[in-house]
């Protein structure tokens, strides 16, 4: 096919990474180039697409086509992709004893996940009151993890929190 400008085939490379990204997402061997060239191996698999959503098996993208590639495609993107962290602390932020707050329940919820691979830890209250026994259970979190047992949850403790909840965090299930 000849194009009669580059945002024809801008087009085309669009419509080829959908496919393409569609065909990762299934586990299919990838067979469409990104070239900008609708040749024989795009429009197959645009027959394939169409054929998989219940749409007129033509080889031509036409809008009811473009639009179900694009919902499909963004599809398989947010399943591909991983979670968006949570970034909880900020230049200088800390969370101490005396603290009243959902950090601090987010908190003693990872602190009593861990409770599986730490056996000297005891179960915190589900409060969000950084009182006393949490203050000594942070303690306790920062000596295992050879960081300054201070008792306040800065950003080095968030992240070995963080590390240790992604390792065995998924033991408590």
């Amino acid at each position: 096919m000849t194009y009669q400008n580059d945002e024809q085939k801008n087009a085309v490379r669009h419509i080829q990474e959908m496919l393409r990204a569609l065909q990762i997402a299934a586990g299919e061997t990838v067979t469409v180039p990104i070239d900008g060239i609708y040749g024989s191996a795009t429009a197959e698999a645009v027959r394939t697409f169409q054929a998989q959503n219940d749409l007129p098996v033509t080889g031509d993208v036409d809008k009811a086509t473009y639009d179900a590639l694009y919902e499909k495609s963004l599809e398989a993107e947010f399943l591909a992709s991983e979670p968006l962290p949570l970034y909880i602390f900020g230049n200088g932020r800390s969370v101490q004893k005396g603290e009243t707050s959902d950090i601090v329940l987010l908190l003693q919820i990872l602190l009593n996940a861990l409770t599986v691979a730490y056996d000297d830890f005891a179960p915190l209250t589900l409060n969000g009151v950084f009182d006393d026994t949490m203050e000594s259970a942070v303690r306790r979190f920062q000596m295992r993890n050879s960081l300054p047992a201070t008792g306040i949850v800065d950003k080095a403790t968030w992240n070995a929190l963080v590390k240790n909840y992604n390792k065995f965090g998924n033991l408590h299930s």
